[in-house]
């Protein structure tokens, strides 16, 4: 049973970041620009093409959901050795504007995420790819919209 539940929130790691990014780290994409990232879930620590970056909002909201999810399986948190997201990003037509006093801005992002997940047993590992319009906004620090439009 484990095993299926840990191969299950890898999976989910890629499907939650696919579906609804936070409007922060889209907005931390575009600053940094199309390339690696790799975030650490467990240490917050995160990277820009081997680069050190400040921690992406990700790695907390990750990290919350695994361990209350490891809880509720009674799966030992000593038993995970690491969790890891990496994302190919590919960020382009970038658009800002204003309206009533408000800034809004969108961008076409192609991600190809891999999570791990690594126990004292074995690795699992999930890998989704998605393209999509997403609307950020970096100064409310979340999401404003939805998906725009699908790719």
């Amino acid at each position: 049973m484990r095993r299926k539940v840990i191969k299950d929130f890898a999976n989910v790691f890629c499907q939650r970041f696919l579906q609804l990014p936070s409007g922060y780290d889209l907005a931390s994409f575009v600053h940094y620009g199309s390339g690696t990232y790799e975030l650490d879930i467990l240490s917050g620590e995160c990277a820009f093409n081997g680069q050190s970056i400040p921690k992406l909002e990700t790695c907390d909201v990750y990290k919350e959901w695994l361990l209350k999810q490891l809880n509720q399986h009674l799966i030992s948190r000593d038993g995970i050795e690491a969790a890891n997201l990496k994302i190919e990003a590919e960020i382009s037509q970038v658009r800002a504007w204003q309206s009533f006093g408000h800034e809004y801005a969108t961008a076409h992002f192609a991600f190809d995420c891999q999570s791990e997940i690594r126990t004292d047993e074995r690795s699992y590992i999930s890998r989704m790819s998605g393209r999509q319009l997403w609307g950020f906004d970096w100064y409310y620090n979340q999401l404003y919209g939805s998906v725009l439009q699908l790719a």
